[in-house]
């Protein structure tokens, strides 16, 4: 027997109906489809527009629609707005590219052509003026190496005050324009009408028990990443997948896209590969997951968002992810051998070191670097002391040998492998051979020599997943035939649209909310 998708889409919504007022935390570690649920004959509340989460890419969008006069309800299911891009590094950036031909060198071609084209010339030649027009503070960095060409948020605040001075404005200007933004709201469920089409959302507010309805004559699914839904983490990215420290917020759980599969959406990009940083090893969760600690962090003074690391520590740029030319240590497994070319400016191009080291035993690597290194990287003891002060087990010692027999007694490395791989890592920087070696050292040929010596553990930390829904240059959203599914859209990265080489998470949701906002109302 065939289905089609009305059919399918009826059919999930009979057998939602049952739970369709199923409380605040439900499906927090879903992996499946989310059913819809058919449209009730009372509607609680109606708009134009609902937009499905209060980050880069929700505010964008429902200020994109807010300025051509159409209502919008957002709704935040934190007491926050800004998303995991709060508290980021603070720039908007596409890696300092600023034409489609230099985005395509830069990604080796890999991200998806249309949506990536659309990316980078609707940013650079649209999103960023628009923003600029509409007093959306942003401070424009001095130059360098990839995303130092592009723009910081806010106009100078100091700290994490100048990430709130740019949401404020965006949701001032939303809310100057009429429209509602709802915090403490989790969108539920997609609403569906007679004809299996969306017209709406199920959402309810934090410590009510009775589920509204939200009717709407479209849905932009705005709810980030799935890097805190481990279920899915393990599905997608790798047997490690569920041990990758979450860099974002507890509310990346995938819902948007789960949602979005129940009405018979297609998804694209690239599953297995992320952004992340290094993230020090230390006991217990990290703040980003749990939910009540993390709204109570956040609660904080904006000015440092105290405590809001919690559980993933900084560590030494000994190995430096952004940038592999500046790299001074090396990066070993528990197999104590070397996996990458920590400086390759393709092996270690953003972020294909933190996709490497998610692969190695028990997602762990060790970052290794001498006195020399130690003191030539501004921070490592400060940092080093922080790393420790959370329970983290750095390894020191006088000498290799005793640093290797503590590597084993500690985290159970193999200690003579180690010490092959270092003794043939400094002999080949002596001979002028580091090409050679099983994994050759291309740049920053510095020995591993000078006591004392240094092995940090480190893992994968993940802000941006690439997989997600599939769109079109509309930001609609794509059913299996490929066909856009009316009313819905989607930005990254709820939407995938990146594959291993990283190019700006709060610009690619921003620029793709704006485009659904102006597709919406026909601009």
């Amino acid at each position: 027997m065939t289905i089609n998708r009305r059919d399918f889409i009826k059919r999930a919504a009979a057998g939602a109906a049952v739970v369709a007022g199923s409380g605040f935390l439900v499906g927090c570690n879903n992996t499946e489809a989310v059913a819809p649920v058919a449209a009730p004959e009372v509607w609680d509340q109606e708009t134009d527009v609902v937009v499905v989460g209060g980050g880069n890419g929700g505010l964008s969008a429902a200020a994109a629609v807010a300025e051509e006069g159409k209502k919008v309800i957002l709704c935040e299911i934190s007491a926050f707005l800004g998303g995991g891009s709060a508290y980021s590094g603070g720039t908007i950036h596409s890696w300092g590219l600023d034409t489609w031909e230099k985005y395509k060198e830069h990604t080796e071609e890999l991200h998806d052509p249309v949506l990536a084209k659309k990316y980078v010339e609707t940013f650079r030649q649209v999103y960023l003026p628009w923003l600029q027009k509409n007093g959306i503070p942003l401070t424009k960095h001095p130059g360098g190496k990839g995303f130092n060409n592009d723009y910081g948020l806010g106009s100078g605040e100091p700290g994490y005050l100048r990430h709130k001075a740019y949401f404020d404005a965006l949701a001032n200007f939303v809310t100057g324009k009429g429209s509602r933004i709802m915090t403490q709201t989790r969108v539920l469920r997609l609403v569906i009408d007679e004809v299996g089409i969306p017209c709406g959302v199920q959402a309810i507010k934090k410590g009510e028990s009775k589920a509204i309805f939200i009717k709407a004559g479209a849905v932009i699914l705005a709810t980030g990443g799935f890097q805190s839904n481990k279920g899915l983490m393990a599905k997608y990215i790798g047997p490690n997948g569920d041990v990758a420290r979450n860099m974002g917020t507890p509310y990346n759980t995938g819902s948007g896209m789960l949602m979005a599969q129940g009405v018979g959406a297609m998804t694209q990009g690239n599953f297995s590969t992320f952004s992340g940083t290094f993230s020090g090893i230390v006991p217990g969760p990290a703040v980003e997951d749990d939910p009540e600690v993390y709204e109570e962090k956040r609660a904080g003074d904006p000015q440092s968002l105290p405590g809001i690391g919690g559980g993933r520590p900084a560590v030494p740029m000994w190995v430096n992810f952004l940038f592999p030319d500046e790299t001074t240590g090396v990066l070993v497994n528990l197999q104590g051998k070397r996996f990458a070319d920590e400086t390759s400016p393709i092996e270690a191009k953003y972020a294909r070191l933190p996709q490497e080291l998610l692969k190695q035993k028990r997602a762990m690597a060790f970052m290794i670097g001498d006195k020399a290194i130690h003191d030539k990287v501004a921070g490592s003891e400060a940092i080093l002391k922080m790393y420790k002060d959370q329970g983290g087990k750095v390894v020191e010692a006088a000498t290799l040998e005793e640093l290797a027999a503590k590597c084993q007694e500690i985290h159970g490395m193999h200690k003579g492998a180690f010490l092959k791989t270092i003794n043939e890592y400094n002999k080949a920087i002596d001979n002028g051979t580091t090409d050679s070696l099983e994994v050759p050292r291309l740049l920053n040929h510095n020995k591993i020599a000078q006591g004392p010596f240094y092995a940090v553990p480190v893992t994968a930390n993940i802000y941006h997943t690439f997989g997600g829904l599939a769109i079109n240059e509309n930001a609609q959203v794509l059913d299996v035939q490929r066909t856009p599914i009316p009313n819905l859209y989607a930005c990254p990265p709820c939407a995938g649209i990146f594959r291993e080489v990283y190019t700006g998470g709060i610009a690619s949701a921003g620029t793709f909310g704006y485009i659904a906002g102006k597709h919406i109302v026909g601009k």
